[in-house]
């Protein structure tokens, strides 16, 4: 079955409370399954709500497992551009999939994860998840997500044949993409240097923050003194106020695409694909965007696409946990579903877990997976290294407040209603509001 006639329109997803099962749903119903590895199959239907970024090689584990239980699913995929607060809109409305595909960073802590979420913290796949689980998917010790897919790093991909055409470097700092840039606009000005989305507002955060920040998260752990009331987002020698900085120092010198304001990611791939712009700073989950792109062959991706990772003072691929491929159980309230979404998390961490990979082409996670049976090459094999060699977890990962304004704030500094340091006021202010929303500990 191919993906369009998986999908189910989310109009009518919305217009139906039947596609969410048992919507309003939620806490402890008091007829829980034991989630420990036992749960069967006891529902022929399940319903999930996803990014409709996924790649084929998640989409595709929803169909093996149909092929091996009859469990059909209703696919509801969520709006790409507005997926965090779409999710929260219809979570806080009382909806519940049987399955939720989201992120396995702070934002899931939002869901209130100890009433509604099932702690899976006694599946086998835990003790073989590698130390993903020290950093992501667990909430007051308890682990709610089944993370899957390779992590997901934040960095530029770029064209090959550009930067062979004009002698350039892969960037390792932000001085380099400055350089880049300096470069192309003298000898290729009808190439832009770099693509930015201020219309889909989410990768704007990517170079301005995750990137410019991984240095100092690498080598300082800066988001722990942050959360430890050591410094702030606005202190007097703040990198993050730095990063943003540079990124406007780009902005300004004329590195981003005239339509920067308003382009959508989608674009981006395009230009960068054919060349029309050399990089773009997005998560390695959209490297099969790329491959869609230049015709589906593999081989053609590896030759035109690279994958860089420059930060403020050297090469540090920051990353946080892939959303396509990370799964969560929701209280539903309605056993069997709940059963049958158990089964189906024991089963693509188990049995199913392998013919993921190899269909991926990417490094396991899970202990006791080999690794895909074609290999890892070319841009994989590139992203394999960088998560190997010099990696920093996303430093706004566990910013409770702060990370779900951040595009709002950078899509500011691109039409210029913000500056640097009233974005470096404004996250101290949010982060700080929702610490002690939240009861985090030292913020009560």
């Amino acid at each position: 079955m191919n993906r369009s006639m998986r999908i189910v329109a989310i109009v009518a997803a919305l217009a139906v409370g039947s596609a969410c099962s048992n919507p309003g749903a939620g806490g402890d119903s008091g007829t829980e399954v034991s989630a420990d590895g036992t749960a069967e199959v006891q529902a022929d239907r399940l319903t999930v709500w996803v990014n409709p970024a996924d790649p084929d090689a998640v989409m595709n584990v929803y169909d093996r497992f149909t092929e091996e239980t009859g469990v059909e699913f209703e696919i509801i995929e969520m709006p790409s551009d507005a997926f965090e607060s779409g999710v929260q809109t219809r979570w806080a409305s009382g909806e519940r999939p049987d399955i939720l595909e989201y992120h396995a960073t702070s934002l899931f802590w939002a869901l209130n994860p100890e009433q509604n979420l099932y702690d899976l913290s006694e599946m086998p796949f835990v003790e073989r998840e590698r130390d993903i689980l020290d950093f992501a998917g667990s909430f007051d010790g308890k682990v709610y997500a089944a993370i899957t897919d390779t992590p997901s790093l934040f960095g530029i991909f770029y064209n090959r044949n550009v930067f062979a055409q004009y002698g350039l470097e892969v960037p390792q700092t932000l001085d380099d993409l400055a350089s880049i840039c300096a470069t192309l606009q003298a000898e290729a000005p009808g190439v832009t240097p770099i693509f930015e989305s201020g219309g889909s507002a989410w990768p704007t955060q990517i170079l301005s923050g995750l990137m410019a920040m991984g240095s100092a998260q690498q080598a300082d752990g800066w988001s722990q003194q942050v959360l430890e009331q050591e410094t702030t987002f606005d202190a007097p020698d703040s990198p993050f106020t730095a990063g943003i900085a540079a990124y406007r120092g780009l902005h300004d010198s004329g590195c981003f695409n005239s339509d920067a304001t308003t382009a959508v990611f989608e674009d981006s791939i395009v230009a960068v694909s054919e060349g029309t712009a050399a990089m773009v700073a997005l998560p390695s989950g959209l490297l099969d965007m790329f491959t869609a792109q230049l015709g589906g062959d593999v081989a053609v991706t590896n030759e035109t696409i690279g994958f860089a990772y420059p930060s403020a003072d050297g090469a540090v691929s920051a990353w946080a946990p892939n959303v396509a491929g990370t799964w969560y159980v929701p209280k539903t309230g309605d056993a069997e579903r709940e059963s049958t979404a158990l089964a189906f998390i024991q089963w693509v961490t188990g049995d199913g877990y392998q013919d993921f990979v190899d269909e991926s082409g990417t490094f396991p996670v899970l202990e006791g997976a080999e690794p895909p049976a074609s290999g890892i090459t070319g841009v994989r094999e590139e992203l394999q290294r960088a998560f190997e060699d010099s990696t920093a977890y996303a430093f706004n990962s566990d910013l409770i407040g702060f990370n779900s304004e951040f595009a709002n704030y950078m899509t500011g500094l691109l039409s210029g209603s913000e500056t640097p340091e009233s974005i470096a006021e404004r996250s101290q202010t949010a982060f700080e509001q929702a610490a002690r929303a939240a009861g985090l500990p030292g913020w009560d």
